[in-house]
């Protein structure tokens, strides 16, 4: 059984002196009666003597109840910084609120965040804050300023305007830059952060930080027919021979579902917990999803299964049909030989001794004669009688198409070895075969803070969307079947295509019938008045 917790049990980490790399200072590891768990508590210092005192002074308040009372703080300095404000401070009062820190309003943050958030969601917000927090360590560094400074010092107008600033500049980030529209997403966490802080009286008030203005159009756009099967044919030479059908199906899967990624890799055969297919007991029903309430909008939800990802699930045979259904192998990746010499195909090996002697091959080759004899003894190359021992040299365009068939030929291909693919993972493998294939999805524009964008699994899901568009699907029906938690969402997208293709029909529609008409109209001009009198009297006399 395991060893029951010991309350006052502290271990101090590091165990030694500070180094450079250690950027979070020393903590305290213990066991926390009000969690009911280890939890680590931050020394809020790089000195190993006052890291040791704060050690000894939490282990004194955890022994006689203080730490308990006070809701879980360490030290008796911390709890007077953390008391409830004055009132004249909660009337308004312009002078500084408390003496907490940025790190220990981002633990509260943290905890309150942990049991109200999705895991996802949680996860999001959370790195969202840690990005701001290491731009405004760069700049403190890059300005010589202390450490720990107030939190009011790191939440005024003209600091956060700076943050802002430093994110579309792409500070922290994959990119060189990034689009405005990540950056309002960015600043509404931090901005979340920042009314968490005023809530609690840590903050005196909130900055009114303006958003940047960005244009109301998708990130890609959605993938044609023709793309989606350049995509297919590019999938080979990304995943490798061996895991190519695999993800020819999570594609396919993809394009016929309207899926997001995190939902085709959460499609299961036979877990209820997951997203799964309802097959009907009657003929005259038909098959549908079932949706958790773990997806994006947080709803449990039956949705119709589109014919194409019906057909798709009908071609699995029965015995398979248990477990995931998409599970893309790893990649198959080459592991080169790192060498100033190589080997060359038995095939080009037999052509070069056709017309070359064992010196020329050798110096090409960058071997002895001798490595060259062996190969071809053990190659079983024999050279004819009418071989002239030829002593001209091969020519360097010839060595390099004979390095490179020679290093695919020897490098040896391997797997990763993963129970199974992360969504973020086959996301970013997606977009590696929609960069292979070429197809572009969204065009740089520096103005816009758009990068060049190939295509991705989120454009398979707006090529199913379009082409539901085009076959007559009305914008309600489409909401449910990509489960936008607004329809204002379904209409901001994919609303002006469904009126166009409306205004487009109304006009054909119009355009022909006035055609005809005018035809008509043409028609009944070509008697004249003597025929029409005629053709009234012959009417007459029958």
């Amino acid at each position: 059984m395991p060893r029951k917790p010991e309350i006052g049990n502290i271990q101090l980490y590091p165990d030694r002196p500070l180094k450079k790399a250690d950027k979070n200072g020393y903590v305290l590891k213990f066991y926390c009666p009000l969690h009911q768990k280890r939890i680590r508590k931050s020394c809020r210092t790089r000195e190993r003597r006052e890291a040791r005192r704060i050690m000894r002074e939490c282990r004194e308040r955890l022994l006689n109840g203080r730490y308990i009372e006070s809701g879980g703080v360490i030290t008796e300095e911390l709890e007077i910084q953390t008391r409830l404000p004055t009132p004249s401070v909660m009337r308004g009062d312009r002078e500084r609120v408390s003496d907490m820190r940025w790190q220990d309003c981002f633990e509260h943050y943290y905890e309150h965040c942990k049991t109200r958030m999705r895991p996802k969601s949680l996860e999001t917000a959370i790195g969202r804050v840690q990005i701001a927090s290491r731009i405004f360590e760069n700049y403190r560094k890059k300005m010589k300023l202390p450490e720990n400074a107030n939190i009011e010092e790191y939440t005024t107008l003209t600091v956060l305007e700076y943050l802002q600033d430093r994110l579309l500049a792409g500070e922290e980030g994959v990119y060189e830059t990034r689009s405005l529209t990540t950056v309002n997403t960015m600043m509404g966490a931090v901005m979340a952060f920042v009314r968490y802080c005023h809530r609690h009286g840590w903050v005196g008030q909130v900055p009114p930080i303006t958003k940047l203005s960005v244009d109301d159009v998708m990130k890609g756009r959605p993938v044609t027919i023709e793309e989606f099967e350049s995509m297919l044919d590019a999938t080979r030479e990304v995943v490798g021979e061996k895991p190519a059908e695999s993800w020819q199906f999570v594609l396919q899967i993809l394009w016929e579902s309207a899926f997001r990624i995190g939902d085709v890799m959460n499609f299961s055969w036979d877990d209820e917990r997951k997203i799964h297919p309802v097959w009907p007991r009657h003929q005259n029903l038909h098959p549908t999803l079932i949706i958790p309430s773990t997806q994006k909008n947080g709803k449990t939800q039956e949705i119709p299964m589109l014919p194409g990802l019906q057909v798709l699930l009908d071609q699995v045979p029965e015995k398979d049909r248990k477990g995931w259904v998409v599970n893309p192998l790893a990649m198959e990746y080459q592991i080169k030989v790192d060498s100033e010499w190589f080997r060359p195909t038995n095939t080009d090996l037999a052509k070069l001794a056709a017309d070359y002697n064992n010196s020329a091959i050798a110096r090409a080759c960058g071997v002895s004669e001798t490595t060259v004899r062996k190969w071809l003894t053990r190659a079983k190359i024999k050279r004819g009688e009418e071989f002239n021992r030829h002593q001209g040299e091969i020519d360097s365009t010839a060595i390099t198409k004979l390095k490179a068939r020679a290093e695919k030929q020897s490098c040896r291909q391997a797997q990763r070895k993963e129970q199974r693919l992360t969504a973020k993972r086959v996301s970013r493998i997606i977009s590696m075969i929609g960069e292979q294939a070429r197809i572009v999805v969204q065009q740089p524009d520096e103005e816009a803070g758009r990068r060049l964008k190939y295509a991705s699994a989120h454009d398979l899901r707006r090529g199913c969307a379009h082409r539901l568009i085009n076959a007559g699907v009305s914008a309600e029906t489409l909401k449910i079947i990509l489960r936008h938690k607004d329809f204002a969402t379904t209409e901001k997208f994919y609303g002006a295509t469904k009126a166009a293709q409306a205004a487009a029909g109304e006009v054909h529609e119009k355009l022909a019938g006035d055609s005809v008409k005018q035809d008509s109209g043409n028609e009944m001009s070509q008697f004249s008045d003597e025929e029409l009198k005629k053709l009234r009297s012959l009417l007459n006399s029958i």
